[in-house]
């Protein structure tokens, strides 16, 4: 029998939801740590690249340019899967992701105050009517999980062939453009309702409570789904686990007017999974081969500027790879005969 979860999470500049992944049970089997790829295209990688820690400054890659240095990383494997990263204990320690994502009963207490992580001079009551919206427990409460992708949004997804890949993942959280039209809910709402039913019965990740804009919308999202009886749940990520994110970072020099949603993604992963990889993930204008990229996979729609730091998240990105703790994928998928 096959039981599906999927996960949407909305980005933090837009109001809706817009990111989708998959759970399935049974698992399927691990895809293989890393499938042989296509003789380099560019000159063997520099020698120190290997040694470089996460906290290398995006700058101090080695040149010649960032991207012919880059181009390298997908043909090596990345250091051995640690059976503890330190990432994850760290992450566990201040955040606690299966506990903390999202908003639950077991966390909201009745009469309390959230305060909103993108504004904390702001805060929403807890009253009954929040507390009839959100779920008892955890839907995380079953992690770790073995095999996980998180997909981003970057052009370098375009014509990939990652698909087949990805979906041999036990869990899925792709970043998406399927929420992007829907920026309020009072006229669209049954259309807003079937696009989210293409994706089977998700589980749709929203920062209700980031900034104060975004808390009616959300509970319209939720709303929307029920009574249109839709498969899918709506659940509200909790600002004290994105507070605490952006704390955590930030103690080791990632600072940053706000973390971008794929990466809050990405380190929410790193305690929910046992294997991760990433696809999607390059914010540059270019391939590693030098050839131009769009923004996006689906559009060349710049982010806000000043508002996220994507090189230096890709930076940590990089630095997690080479030690194992993640797999960054780039370039395209090999295509092998069936």
């Amino acid at each position: 029998m096959l039981r599906q979860l999927k996960l949407v999470q909305s980005c933090p500049w837009a109001h809706n939801a817009s990111a989708l992944g998959q759970y399935r049970y049974p698992p399927p089997q691990c895809p293989a740590p890393l499938l042989p790829l296509p003789p380099p295209l560019c000159p063997l990688p520099p020698p120190m690249l290997p040694q470089m820690p996460p906290s290398l400054p995006l700058h101090a890659l080695p040149q010649p340019p960032l991207s012919s240095a880059l181009c390298c990383l997908r043909l090596p494997h990345p250091a051995a899967p640690h059976p503890s990263p330190p990432h994850r204990e760290q992450l566990r320690g201040c955040c606690n992701a299966s506990a903390k994502l999202v908003l639950t009963r077991d966390n909201t207490p009745l009469g309390s105050q959230i305060v909103y992580d993108g504004e904390p001079a702001k805060k929403y009551p807890v009253k009954e009517e929040l507390l009839e919206m959100l779920p008892q427990v955890s839907p995380f409460q079953g992690a770790p999980y073995e095999c996980c992708a998180v997909v981003g949004n970057g052009g370098i997804l375009r014509n990939s062939s990652c698909g087949p890949e990805i979906d041999r993942a036990q869990f899925v959280i792709s970043r998406g453009k399927e929420g992007s039209a829907f920026r309020g809910l009072s006229r669209w709402r049954r259309p807003f309702a079937e696009a989210v039913g293409t994706y089977g019965a998700p589980l749709l990740l929203i920062p209700a409570f980031s900034f104060a804009a975004y808390t009616a919308v959300s509970s319209q999202a939720l709303y929307t789904l029920e009574d249109f009886g839709s498969p899918a749940r709506a659940v509200f990520m909790n600002p004290e686990y994105l507070a605490g994110l952006d704390g955590h970072w930030r103690s080791r020099g990632l600072r940053v007017n706000r973390l971008s949603s794929g990466f809050m993604l990405v380190s929410a992963a790193l305690e929910l999974c046992q294997h991760l990889t990433l696809y999607g993930f390059w914010p540059f204008p270019t391939d590693p081969e030098g050839q131009p990229l769009s923004h996006h996979y689906y559009d060349n729609q710049p982010p806000k500027p000043g508002f996220h730091a994507m090189p230096d998240e890709f930076t940590r990105y990089l630095g997690m790879h080479l030690q194992g703790a993640l797999r960054l994928h780039l370039g395209l998928f090999p295509v092998t005969a069936a």
